[in-house]
């Protein structure tokens, strides 16, 4: 017993130190969780926080036009804040729904100490559901099977970086802008060259594969629940 402890506590520490989880980044999920799943990582966009909302915005809205389903109307979209333009499925609710976690997003950061460097991890995890009812002791309910997941890294400078002069604010702004436009690119390369474990498609009325939008010191919370939900419907072993 004493050795499955030490084994879990190395575990916990090697895969995802104490001080990261207090950054914004939760303890990962079993690995069953994820098992198959392809995983991309960009990476790190370094930003104010005033620029995190859109340089997020550009980079997932890439992701998922490239993750469209049959015919769809692409919108053109011209940056709020830089000289690029990207394109978005032109689904309303996938707009709305990037917005809304775009929103929840800016919240947790303005509740970070900005006297320092605030470092977290967005994860875009596209899906399918299977439906596991009456499968035995932890087959009920339903469950997500995730197949491919991009985790976009931001760090967001505080302290004295946050209070630039204009000419270092405006170099800043030119890097980075470089960088969303490398990050954009690179996506369409992956997505082009990464294909065998997309999922058949079995409808037509859909614009996007299922996806979930995951934030900082959300994943923990998200796991508890499915947990839960699985106790719930669970049916009782079957003695013998």
């Amino acid at each position: 017993w004493n050795h499955s402890r030490a084994r879990r506590r190395r575990w916990r520490g090697a895969r995802f130190p104490r001080r990261a989880r207090r950054r914004g980044f939760a303890r990962p999920c079993p690995p069953f969780t994820f098992m198959n799943c392809e995983v991309f990582s960009l990476a790190p966009l370094r930003c104010e926080a005033f620029q995190a909302k859109e340089t997020l915005r550009a980079v997932l809205h890439t992701i998922l036009f490239a993750r469209t389903l049959g015919v769809v109307r692409p919108r053109d979209v011209d940056s709020e804040l830089f000289d690029l333009t990207y394109a978005t499925c032109g689904d309303p609710a996938v707009e709305r729904h990037v917005e809304e976690r775009l929103d929840a997003l800016v919240r947790w950061l303005a509740q970070q100490d900005r006297e320092d460097d605030t470092v977290a991890r967005v994860c875009l995890s596209f899906y399918e559901p299977k439906d596991k009812r009456g499968g035995g002791w932890f087959g009920g309910g339903d469950e997500r099977v995730y197949w491919e997941q991009w985790r976009v890294p931001i760090e967001v400078v505080g302290g004295d970086e946050a209070l630039m002069n204009v000419a270092d604010r405006e170099a800043n702004s030119a890097e980075l802008q470089q960088t969303i436009v490398a990050a954009t690119q690179h996506i369409l390369g992956l997505v082009n060259e990464r294909k065998d474990h997309i999922p058949p498609v079995v409808s037509a009325d859909v614009v996007s594969f299922p996806y979930e939008i995951s934030l900082p010191g959300e994943t923990e919370g998200a796991l508890l629940g499915s947990l839960r939900r699985m106790l719930t419907h669970a049916s009782p072993p079957t003695l013998v």
